[in-house]
């Protein structure tokens, strides 16, 4: 062979010869081509795909672990407010007034003082914004656990 560069036909790339019938290649072979960093790419857009919806479900136990602290902070509110004015706060307007205030995210779904033979009964629901699940009480009647609904 002679010396000098050319393009090999077959394969695309620029060799050269150095006039000792032994071929070099003048294709820096440093870094990674754009076939393999696509591979990669994609790869990772897999484990991505997989692995974030399961950190957003995590949170939810979290939003709920949340909205069931409020919703007994309530019971102990309401107790208060009582105490102070006789009977149950008429609405969560009254409730809040007081000084009560509820996690960042939280908001009553539902608040009615309802009044059974002489006894009134507190029907509330909250949830956290990011949860789909309401937290359920029925305070005094039903005790003090709140249930999911």
């Amino acid at each position: 062979m002679r010396n000098g560069i050319w393009r090999h036909q077959c394969l695309g790339t620029i060799l050269a010869y150095n006039g000792k019938d032994e071929e070099i290649s003048l294709r820096n072979e440093k870094g990674f081509s754009l076939l393999e960093l696509l591979f990669v790419v994609v790869i990772i857009g897999i484990v991505a795909s997989i692995a974030i919806p399961q950190l957003t479900e995590s949170k939810i136990p979290a939003y709920d672990a949340t909205a069931k602290s409020d919703l007994k902070n309530v019971i102990t509110a309401l107790e208060m407010y009582s105490i102070r004015n006789g009977t149950y706060p008429a609405s969560e307007s009254d409730l809040l007034s007081s000084g009560f205030s509820l996690s960042s995210g939280v908001s009553f779904t539902r608040y009615t003082l309802e009044t059974k033979d002489g006894v009134q009964n507190l029907h509330m629901h909250v949830q956290h914004v990011n949860s789909p699940n309401a937290w359920h009480i029925k305070y005094p009647e039903e005790g003090t656990q709140p249930e999911i609904r």
